[in-house]
Order: structure tokens, then sequence, then C-alpha cells
């Protein structure tokens, strides 16, 4: 089952299984920034974008920074095309279905659905962070380089393409910064992931157009936005050979930070062949909700707890028969086995409100249900034998009449990872 958090991620893009049962149970928890991106950002949203090339599937040929070039056209130079934007002369984009290390060696122009894709930009004189101009953003601490992925039918050409299957188009509304790490501006070459295996994420993006935090950069990036549950078959609608065009790119800025218009944009094409075939479709739509899995479980671990809340061991008596011992536990235990869970205990946060907050029809305003006041948390244990501590809160649907139904939970809230040896 997907979670709420997920789908709001990928509203043009993703879904997670793999540790489902957690992420199952996290299902009606909100997520602001995850929900930041799905919007559509001048500049900002999207995915990836690459250049084209052709040669040899086993030896490393660089592809084209001329993202209208033909397969032949390896070698051509993508400032002979007109875009709107400074583009990077002298750049070589590499592809193989292995991450790259310390040069291009295994690349190919040619890739199947059923492989995992990795790129590696190389520059001719200068490092990434004189190419791109990476010193003037304003993010203080580290540095990024905004990525984009544009896919197409092979051998369309321009003028049968609609205006939202344009390299402008991606570089205004498809893209997303992704992390440069420290050191990675002094190089004249940068790896990053297109569509990598789940164990080997190494490029991670943001969801703001202009990151301040590098926490803020911690999702998956490449062509999970294409090959979600959501949006396969959008992109993919048959079998056959798709452009996969790619555009890492940077913003030119002023002397205070702001960025200049969008002609002055700094950016790089690269391009791959992708033969899609609709039976690989279960695959790639399983690896993308991996990888958000892999990523939103690191973040949890973060976070993980090594011993109990202050508050946890303080002597605390509600005085409401509703929250007695004997009343909540058989209900705590009942609702979580849904996801096989194992109660440990639970206590009701001393210095709750007492009470209910009644919640109305937005039209009408009548009562459509109310949720008690009281601050619920519970600590479990997961199949996995990992401990968590997390909120639930109980609610009771409108009647009629004045009167309210059975009362019932919602949750887990806030579910946080706690060493079991902190459990005493």
């Amino acid at each position: 089952m997907k979670t709420v958090s997920f789908l709001l991620f990928l509203s043009v893009a993703f879904s997670m299984p793999g540790y489902a049962q957690l992420l199952n149970k996290l299902k009606q928890k909100a997520a602001s920034a995850v929900n930041k991106a799905t919007t559509s950002n001048p500049q900002s949203s999207g995915s990836a974008a690459t250049a084209t090339g052709s040669g040899s599937s086993t030896a490393p040929v660089p592809t084209s920074n001329n993202a209208g070039a033909t397969a032949s056209s390896s070698t051509s130079n993508n400032t002979k095309m007109e875009y709107p934007f400074i583009v990077l002369p002298d750049v070589k984009f590499y592809f193989s279905t292995q991450p790259f290390t310390n040069s291009n060696a295994g690349a190919k122009t040619s890739f199947t659905s059923g492989d995992f894709i990795y790129g590696r930009l190389e520059l001719s004189d200068k490092t990434l962070s004189e190419a791109f101009k990476l010193d003037a953003q304003p993010a203080k601490g580290f540095h990024y380089l905004n990525y984009g992925i544009l896919i197409t039918p092979k051998g369309k050409s321009p003028d049968q393409l609609n205006y939202d299957q344009t390299i402008k188009y991606t570089v205004y509304n498809r893209s997303r910064p992704i992390l440069i790490r420290e050191g990675e501006e002094k190089n004249t070459a940068f790896n990053f992931d297109v569509l990598p295996e789940p164990s080997k994420i190494s490029t991670l993006q943001g969801t703001t157009e202009l990151p301040e935090k590098i926490s803020e950069l911690k999702f998956a990036a490449g062509m999970d936005n294409y090959t979600s549950e959501i949006n396969i078959r959008q992109y993919f609608p048959a079998n056959g050979t798709y452009a996969v065009q790619l555009v890492l790119w940077n913003y030119s800025f002023d002397d205070w930070g702001k960025p200049l218009e969008s002609e002055k944009n700094i950016i790089a094409l690269g391009t791959l062949d992708y033969q899609f075939s609709a039976k690989d479709g279960a695959t790639l739509m399983g690896n993308t909700k991996k990888r958000y899995e892999a990523l939103e479980m690191k973040e949890m671990m973060k976070a993980k707890l090594n011993r109990l809340p202050d508050w946890w061991n303080k002597p605390f008596t509600s005085g409401d028969a509703m929250l007695s011992s004997a009343r909540l536990t058989p209900m705590i235990k009942s609702y979580i086995s849904q996801w096989g869970l194992t109660y440990i205990s639970h206590k009701i946060y001393p210095y709750s409100a007492t009470g209910w907050t009644i919640y109305t029809d937005s039209q009408t305003g009548f009562p459509v249900s109310r949720r008690s006041n009281a601050e619920i948390y519970l600590l479990y244990k997961e199949k996995d034998g990992t401990c968590h501590i997390a909120s639930v809160t109980i609610d009771e649907s409108y009647a009629g009449g004045g009167t309210y139904g059975s009362p019932y939970l919602k949750g887990l809230w806030n579910d946080t990872f706690i060493e079991c040896s902190a459990i005493k």
C-alpha cells in the first residue's frame, strides 16, 4: 500500500513498497516537504535531462551535447544549437549500466528498460565550479546543479513535439536541484544517477527551487519521476525506443545572489537511447518505490532515539475513563495488529488538554467527527525487530442528534525509531 507522503512526492511520479509495513502505517502522516516536490515551479520542478550520442555499445563513447543531433553525431558541439540559454561547449556525457568511478570506462549509448543506468559528465578544461559558476550560488556551505530529464519517442522531429516535450520546458518546469558533494565542485568530471539500483543511490535531489539547506536534498534523483506507477504509461505509452535527454544546469546570479534572466542559465545537454518494453514495467515501478523507501528509511534512522522522553516515566492520571489503561490497551493492540506489530506499552502525555476538538463540514457547518485532545504515545516492535515510538489519536464519527459513534484510533503519527535497549 502506498503512503500519503509517497504519493504527494510523486504526484507526477512516486509510490513505494519494500519497507511497506512501516510506511503503510504512516499512510495518514502529512509530509509538507514532500508535498512541495509535486508543485511545478518555473525553472525547477522536474527530474532530469540528457545529451545525445552514438558509437559502439561496448566502448566508452561520449554522447553529444547537441540534443538535436542524430546517433552518429557523437562529437557535435552543442553551441551550434539555438537554445535561449548559455550552452556549455566541449562537454561530453557518458552512460553505463554500472556506476562510474574515475573514468568513462564501460560507457555505452543504448539501454533497455531492464538496465540500471548511471551518467558521467566530463568537462574539457574547467572544473565543475568554473564551468557552471557554482561559487555564485547564494546557498551557504554546499553547491548544487539543477537536473532535468526529457523523454520523447525516438526520431520525432522538434516540430512534432508539444511544448512540454522541449528542452526549454524541461529547464523551466521539470528540473530539481541535486547535491554536489564537498570537493566534487573542484573536479572536471561529475558522476550522477540516471536510473540507479536501489542499493546504489548516490545522487540526491531537493524539492525547492533554490535550496537553502543541505538537508533539503534527500530524495533520489533521476528517472523515478517517469517510472512511477502514476506516470510510466504516460511517458512510455508503447514498446519502442525513446530518446532520454538530460540537462544539467545552473542559474547565473547577480552579486546579491539573485538569479538573472533565464537566457543566462548555464546548461549542458546529453542523450541516450532507451529501449522500453512493457514487460519490465512492474520491475521499474517496484524499483522506483524501493529507491524512495531506502532514502525514507535513511532519514528516519537519522532521528533514531537512544532514550525515552523525559516525561515518559513521570506518574500521570488523566481521570478520563475512556483513557484508562484497561480500555486503551486492547484498543491499541487490536489497531496495530493489522500491520503485524507487537505492542510494548503506551503513555498519555501528562499535560494533554482535556475535551474534544470538533471537525465540521466546510460548506454546511455540520459536525463530521471529533478528536480527543489527549496525546497518546505507544512503544511497539516491528516484525524486523526494530522498536518505535509513535502517537495515535482517538476519533469518533458524528452520529446525528448531537451524538457520536464508538471511538476508534488513527495514526501512527510522528513514528520514530528508538533503541530497543532504551526501553525499560
